[in-house]
């Protein structure tokens, strides 16, 4: 019986033994596992903030760019208007303020977009580059006319074949950038809003 007795307490003790090392083991797992899951978390917490900062800085860059890139817009359809206006007087023919004016000012527009073009889609890009085109056409309508009036007003009384004179490109232009530039602009106001969001 004393055998049995000491075989008891030995098992007892024993399992005693193995229990707490079972229940310590547990409980260091459990802290381990959970200290490795909060530490994931939060790395994953930090990861999301530095994301959203990154995606808040690129958003507010690229409306900064729209903004840049509808001003040039803009600031190039006035140098149009000044341009393309009738109210100039009989020295139209000769002068350049205006013409340099609207010439830079499309190229400034030109190489903005060139110098963006990561900000915007493919198809956004061929819209700008076509309205751009748009612009060209006006400023090269006017020398045209500039080029056409010179000849008209040398006294030799020469038409050009097309039958268009200076007078008639002239008016032309301003009707065009009075009409077909401000709606292109406008469009693209449209399609600006959108990729910011108002």
């Amino acid at each position: 019986m004393e055998l049995f007795e000491e075989i008891l307490k030995f098992s007892v003790g024993g399992l005693t033994v193995v229990g707490i090392v079972v229940f310590l083991g547990k409980l260091i797992l459990t802290k381990s596992s959970d200290l490795l899951i909060e530490n994931h978390k939060n790395r994953l917490a930090i990861s999301k903030t530095e994301h959203q900062v990154k995606f808040t800085k690129l958003h507010t860059e690229r409306g900064e760019i729209i903004k840049q890139i509808y001003q040039d817009f803009y600031e190039l359809e006035k140098k149009l208007e000044h341009m393309t206006t009738l109210f100039q007087g009989p020295e139209w023919r000769t002068e350049k303020v205006r013409d340099q004016d609207a010439i830079d000012k499309y190229r400034e527009t030109c190489e903005t977009l060139e110098k963006n073009r990561i900000y915007f889609t493919e198809d956004l890009c061929n819209q700008l580059a076509s309205s751009l085109e748009s612009y060209s056409d006006i400023i090269n309508q006017m020398l045209t006319a500039k080029n056409k009036a010179k000849y008209e007003s040398d006294g030799t009384g020469y038409r050009f074949p097309e039958g268009q004179g200076s007078l008639e490109l002239w008016m032309d232009a301003e009707k065009k950038t009075k009409n077909e530039i401000r709606n292109l602009r406008l469009e693209l106001a449209k399609v600006f809003r959108e990729l910011i969001g108002v």
